[in-house]
């Protein structure tokens, strides 16, 4: 298993957590989260980020499509719903660097 792949593994611990402070530590000080709607710079815009949105995963049954490891890149396509939101496709891609998500890129279609 990669260095990378273990990040992976305890991000998704952290969101199963629903605890944004939980998430915010799987990254970098200056780690950058890209999304369609704005892009997030450290590590405070991070954690308000996942402070608005994991709420909305409360009970939500992820279902894994596809996740890769390569060196220092974490691939992930995943889909799931709950009674607050129904994500038809979603995709992660995160570069790590010493132990900490360094770059997050994510997108996804909901209904």
């Amino acid at each position: 298993m990669s260095k990378s792949q273990d990040v992976f593994d305890s991000h998704m611990r952290a969101v199963a957590t629903l605890d944004a402070s939980n998430v915010a530590e799987d990254y970098a000080d200056d780690a950058l989260f890209v999304t369609p709607d704005k892009t997030y710079r450290g590590k405070a815009e991070i954690f308000d980020f996942y402070e608005e949105f994991l709420p909305n995963f409360k009970d939500f049954q992820f279902n894994t499509i596809k996740q890769e490891a390569y060196g220092d890149v974490v691939y992930f396509v995943w889909n799931g719903k709950n009674n607050h939101i129904d994500v038809q496709l979603a995709t992660d891609t995160y570069i790590v660097e010493d132990g900490k998500i360094k770059l997050h890129t994510f997108a996804s279609v909901n209904n």
